[in-house]
């Protein structure tokens, strides 16, 4: 998936390596002679570096595919996609598609933007690769491709974050590997979703970077977190000046950490029983005498695989 560099995305490969690839079932017809289309399938460099060398790279044909239900994002900049069909018709399609099989064709798993802009500049089918991915999988595909766009802002980006940990129940250590950040990243990034909302317009705007959004989420109260943002959007502060401006006003008292009892090994070890046994992750929490087990599940298909386990 091509995205902003930075390293979003690079566990992607030890999450998903493994994901079965389709050929596409029937021959498909050639697009007409024309700049748009690249006359080869794909050249062997390019394939190589969009997946795994056992991946093919296929055409398929725009009308066959329909857009991801599980993408984040439904507005696209039509300036920038302008753009990007002006190189596809100079240049054609460089990096392939991702897919997955749907009932009727092909759904969108990453690559929306190059699709969309195929069909403006005119293209008739695009290079693709197609995989058998289940819903959690695509959704993170999908997500993940959600935030390594380039124009993607601060607080979008810790939005993003923030839905693959609540919606798949990730920790942030787990998060960071997942989209290739460190630990510390994460953190940085949610503490951003904390901030006064007069900020995060600043920041959605493009008049406040990132640097500006983490200076200001140190300070104390919204007061002066609005105040400081909106000095520095309206002096065109650097981030060192923003950084020297709140270094002297009061800030945040670092929230205490909740104590939390370690599991024990025979604990530990009943979740994974559990887990293995039934095929997804399973949480115990509580004490010998109370508590309860958490059973997770990641589509309709899956509830109903487990309860038909659970009732045997």
């Amino acid at each position: 998936m091509a995205g902003k560099k930075g390293g979003l995305g690079r566990g992607l490969d030890s999450l998903f390596g493994d994901s079965a690839v389709l050929q596409t079932p029937t021959p498909v017809e050639r697009p007409a002679e024309t700049k748009a289309a690249p006359k080869k399938a794909a050249p062997k460099k390019e394939a190589a570096g969009a997946a795994e060398a056992a991946e093919s790279v296929v055409y398929i044909k725009l009308n066959d595919i329909k857009p991801n239900a599980s993408q984040p994002r439904k507005t696209f900049n039509e300036e920038a996609l302008a753009d990007l069909a002006d190189s596809i018709r100079e240049h054609g399609v460089i990096q392939p598609i991702l897919l997955r099989p749907a009932k009727k064709g092909y759904e969108l798993v990453a690559g929306e933007r190059r699709w969309r802009a195929a069909r403006l500049a005119g293209l008739k089918e695009v290079p693709a690769i197609v995989r058998d991915l289940d819903e959690r999988t695509n959704a993170f595909y999908a997500l993940i491709e959600n935030m390594q766009r380039e124009d993607l802002n601060a607080i979008e980006e810790a939005e993003g974050i923030k839905e693959i940990i609540d919606k798949y129940g990730l920790t942030q250590e787990e998060t960071s590997k997942v989209v290739g950040k460190s630990r510390p990243y994460i953190s940085n990034a949610l503490r951003l979703l904390t901030l006064p909302e007069e900020v995060k317009v600043l920041v959605n705007n493009g008049r406040l970077s990132q640097g500006h959004a983490r200076a200001v989420a140190g300070l104390a109260g919204e007061k002066l977190q609005i105040e400081a943002a909106q000095k520095a959007a309206a002096e065109g502060w650097s981030v060192r000046q923003i950084e020297s401006y709140t270094a002297l006003k009061p800030k945040k008292k670092p929230a205490k950490k909740k104590a939390s009892a370690k599991k024990d090994a025979d604990t530990r070890a009943l979740e994974e029983r559990l887990s293995e046994g039934l095929g997804t992750r399973v949480t115990v929490e509580g004490s010998p005498k109370r508590g309860k087990i958490i059973v997770e599940y990641y589509s309709p298909e899956e509830l109903d695989r487990l309860s038909e386990l659970l009732k045997g």
